[in-house]
């Protein structure tokens, strides 16, 4: 993908700055950030005017040095972020790579003051106006110091005096037995000139998981905030390696105090001169013990150390809220324990004690951040459990939690408000011993077990799925308490932003998709203290030629008017590490802006906001190249700010969270390809597709011609009777198992009664669809499923010859379709599906198919956007006879309804139409 050749800067001051202009307002007025979705298209206002929905998420941190096995001297200059008096430490982290490390000459020496840049001007940035700056924020001073003179902060470590040359100033962590990498000693002729150097021997640990190990000097040294420093250290390294160096100043959290330059500061500049003025970035969340004050250092140094790079900047604090680790010593009963005993520092999210002390003092932070920075604090965005996303600790591992005393508590707690006594606890389970408040949590021999296959019966292990259902709940509550605490403390007026509602994503976790804890996604969408929910951008399918598809029912939280966000931590030509997603690592800037480009253009049709996020904090998105194609997608975005534009696609792609509750351990083998694979060829059938929950469905909040039911396995008659009636003319597709649980009682009638086939159970050597002659001759030629025996499995077993497109091994119909007196019916009992049985479908169904072969379409309002999924020529059908330009350089393409585009694959093309084209569903249909 190329940059468009136009005047960028004339853009930004046709765009950038006409949005911010509204940011002008009198001294002490408050800043109200929110989320509008009256229209059904969700907007960010920020004190009523709409701007882009687009951010930069950045955290501190100094690039690493390289060092090769030629020794070499390595200087770097930096001025201190903050103070500490005979308090600092310089701290070395040398990756994990085994080999050797030999250090020499270790120097740090003052240089005097430094002034302490607020301004974009003194950074290298776009003049800012004057009018545009809050007068609200002014930089710490720093400490005073006499003299000007440079001064030795660290005299030189030459390791020239034998052992203790090491032992009298530096040590390293972790100590002793936890120490499973490294050994360290001064050896003669290692060092500078075949002089005396310090030797650092490094191995792979036993089981692979390295500890962070590092060398540090005595916490001794005097760094003054404000003051320049100069460092200058020899290195050499066999196999060469990226060192991280870097002062701190000891704490319960570890105040950076400096290290070499980073580019997080350059970042948020980049992203200010593309009219990016959001900005999101770690915070430490205060929590001292009883009778201790908090220190607000750390927040309000993270807040000033961004306001300083962009005086504008709309800060959205991502805050941290798992328990310090003296509390978990104070509450072990509150503390997360997994099947083993073995504990870490999480509180249990069902706690009483963990949620009010979490929520005490995450409201403490918010007040405190309200009262000094609340004219540029846009939002907060609480993380907590696994990375931060809220599900449960080590959810992709092989372990089980929900061991900890607070989790029986928690699980008899939910149980007595669902069941009104004893006895109907007794008769529900089975079980005449079992009460409300002795009720076990299931041992992990039964939470693994799979009697029944993929899904669990609803009679035989309800106490199994109680547990679930219990899961999910206090994970649910949890963010809705936070949420609460956040609401109130910032006095409604700012944006509460949380993980949340990762459906599709953990179809595939190998314990079971609700060990995640996500499942509860109503209850989430119901909080009114809640403005947005994120999540990354997929895991699955983001790459070159991919679809970038979304973790959630997306669509439904636009319809509970809250506004889905995309995290695009998109692996960058300047990425490192091998975070998630780095297996699709792009190799070039225009295969990086190809792949941010697709993602803008599904979040604009979408209605999504972003944040382009620097995850390994290395800078991945800095580069100006980028920046550049970020801001002309602006074009991109104003129509939609302009004229908010509901996304409703003509084809639903439906997941029911009370379904899911129903899978075994061994769901996986079903609900990854059915559920978090079918999203590949849904990205690439021709047409737009929506993801929403069932209960939107069965209400009637769900318009389209095409419905894919994913899970639609446990129905009562009540909910297959609203799902019926609001889907009457359109066509279904009925995946698995549909209706196969009536309640709790297996119904083939309930089958028919919502499929409107005979569904009956078969046993294939392997539950794999081979197209049929009729099948072929409607374009279906690519067999799928999946090559093992599946439990339970089904067949259409009243299918005519004519009606069946597939069959499984035995011959039995795998798919199956009917014209039924409501609809067309789409039986498919293999798990998966592929993009050309979408797209017979959607023939059936009449949605409008942009194309006819392969290629990822995301449409809405005036835009259609193409991301190639092969090499080729794309046949695009517009849906009307109308000019078609080129939406980022306004180059004409051609007139509809017929264009051909010859692509590449991975190649992005954003094309706009005057009025609105055939991507949505007509009203009311």
């Amino acid at each position: 993908m190329f940059i468009p050749r136009l005047n960028h800067h004339f853009l930004f001051m046709a765009i950038g700055t006409a949005s911010f202009a509204f940011m002008t307002h009198a001294l002490g007025a408050p800043l109200t950030v929110r989320v509008d979705a009256a229209s059904g298209a969700p907007r960010i206002l920020v004190n009523g005017k709409a701007v882009r929905a687009r951010m930069f998420w950045g955290a501190p941190g100094s690039s690493p040095v390289h060092v090769t096995p030629t020794g070499r001297e390595i200087s770097f200059d930096f001025t201190a972020e903050q103070s500490a008096l005979n308090t600092g430490t310089m701290h070395f982290r040398f990756g994990q790579i085994p080999g050797d490390v030999f250090l020499d000459n270790i120097r740090v020496t003052e240089m005097g003051s430094a002034p302490l840049l607020s301004a974009p001007q003194a950074r290298g940035a776009a003049p800012t106006p004057e009018h545009l700056v809050s007068p609200s924020f002014q930089p710490s001073p720093s400490l005073p110091k006499g003299g000007t003179e440079p001064s030795n902060v660290l005299f030189q470590s030459d390791f020239e005096s034998g052992p203790d040359s090491f032992g009298r100033d530096w040590t390293f962590w972790p100590p002793g037995e936890q120490n499973t990498v490294a050994t360290v000693a001064v050896e003669p002729g290692v060092g500078a000139g075949g002089t005396a150097g310090l030797h650092i021997t490094l191995k792979a640990p036993p089981g692979g998981k390295w500890p962070d190990w590092h060398v540090y000097h005595i916490p001794n040294l005097t760094i003054e905030r404000g003051r320049r420093y100069h460092v200058t250290l020899w290195a050499r390294a066999e196999p060469a390696r990226d060192v991280s160096i870097a002062f701190y100043k000891p704490g319960r959290t570890f105040l950076r105090l400096g290290g070499p330059p980073g580019s997080f500061e350059s970042q948020i500049r980049l992203a200010a001169g593309a009219g990016v003025h959001f900005v999101s970035f770690p915070v430490d969340m205060p929590w001292p013990p009883p009778g201790e004050q908090p220190d607000w250092t750390s927040p309000d140094a993270a807040c000033e150390q961004v306001l300083a790079a962009n005086p504008n900047a709309l800060l959205i604090p991502r805050i941290g809220v798992d328990p310090p680790d003296w509390w978990c010593r104070a509450h072990p009963d509150d503390t997360m324990e997994w099947e083993d005993g073995s504990r870490q520092n999480y509180g249990v999210p069902a706690s009483p004690v963990y949620r009010r002390d979490a929520a005490e003092h995450l409201a403490s932070l918010v007040e405190h951040l309200e009262m000094k920075f609340g004219q540029h604090v846009a939002g907060y965005h609480p993380n907590g459990q696994n990375t931060g996303e809220f599900f449960y600790q080590d959810t992709w591992g092989s372990k089980l939690n929900g061991y900890a005393p607070a989790d029986a508590a928690g699980f008899q707690s939910w149980l007595k408000d669902h069941y009104t006594s004893d006895q109907a606890l007794r008769d529900a389970w089975r079980d005449p011993s079992v009460s409300l408040d002795t009720a076990p949590v299931p041992t992990p021999a039964q939470r693994r077990g799979s009697p029944s296959g993929i899904l669990r019966d609803p009679l035989a292990e309800r106490p199994l799925i109680a547990f679930a259902d219990y899961q999910q709940s206090a994970m649910a509550g949890l963010v809705c308490d936070l949420a609460h605490a956040v609401r109130q403390a910032s006095h409604g007026q700012k944006l509460v932003l949380f993980f949340y509602g990762y459906l599709f994503e953990f179809a595939p976790v190998r314990l079971g998709p609700t060990t995640a804890g996500h499942y509860n996604l109503r209850r989430v969408l119901d909080c009114s203290d809640i403005d947005m929910l994120c999540s990354p951008i997929s895991y699955f399918d983001r790459g070159i030629g991919e679809s970038a598809p979304a973790m959630t029912a997306a669509e439904s939280v636009a319809l509970a008017h809250k506004m889905w966000l995309f995290e695009d931590d998109t692996a960058t030509y300047l990425s490192t590490g091998d975070a998630p997603g780095s297996v699709q690592r792009v190799k070039t800037l225009d295969q990086t802006n190809a792949l941010l480009t697709r993602n803008v253009a599904e979040e604009a049709t979408r209605n999504f906001a972003t944040w382009w996020m620097d995850l390994g904090a290395t800078g991945w998105f800095n580069d100006p190249g980028m920046w550049a194609q970020m801001r002309a997608l602006a074009a991109v975005d104003r129509p939609f700010l302009d004229h908010p534009t509901p996304f409703h696609p003509q084809v639903a792609a439906v997941i029911d969270e009370r379904s899911m509750l129903l899978t075994s351990a061994s769901a996986w083998e079903v609900t990854s390809p059915g559920v978090a694979e079918v999203r590949a060829p849904l990205g690439r059938m021709g047409s737009p597709y929506g993801q929403y929950l069932l209960d939107d469905v069965e209400q009637g909040r769900v318009h389209a011609s095409l419905v894919v039911f994913l899970n639609a396995w446990r129905l009562s008659a009540e909910q297959r009777k609203g799902i019926l009636a609001n889907t009457a003319g359109a066509a279904r597709v009925w995946c698995y198992a549909p209706g196969c649980f009536d309640g709790s009682q297996t119904s083939s009638d309930a089958m028919i009664d919502l499929t409107g086939f005979r569904l009956s159970r078969v046993s294939p050597a392997k539950a794999w669809a081979n197209p049929t002659a009729a099948g072929e001759l409607l374009g279906l030629h690519r067999a799928f499923g999946i090559n093992a025996p599946v439990t339970p499995l089904f067949a259409a077993s009243d299918a005519t010859a004519a009606e069946t497109l597939a069959v499984y091994p035995d011959g039995s119909a795998a798919v199956a379709l009917r014209k039924t007196p409501s609809g067309w019916s789409l039986f498919v009992g293999a798990p998966g599906l592929t993009s050309e049985l979408l797209r017979i479908a959607a023939r059936k169904a009449g949605v409008h198919l942009f194309t006819e072969t392969d290629c990822n379409i995301y449409a809405n309002g005036p835009i259609i956007a193409l991301h190639a999924s092969e090499d080729g020529t794309v046949k695009l059908d517009t849906g009307r006879k109308a000019p078609v330009h080129d939406a980022l350089t306004g180059e004409p393409i051609g007139k509809g309804p017929q264009i051909m585009l010859s692509m590449k694959k991975g190649e992005t093309r954003v094309l706009t139409l005057d009025g609105i084209i055939r991507s949505t569903a007509p009203a009311g249909n």
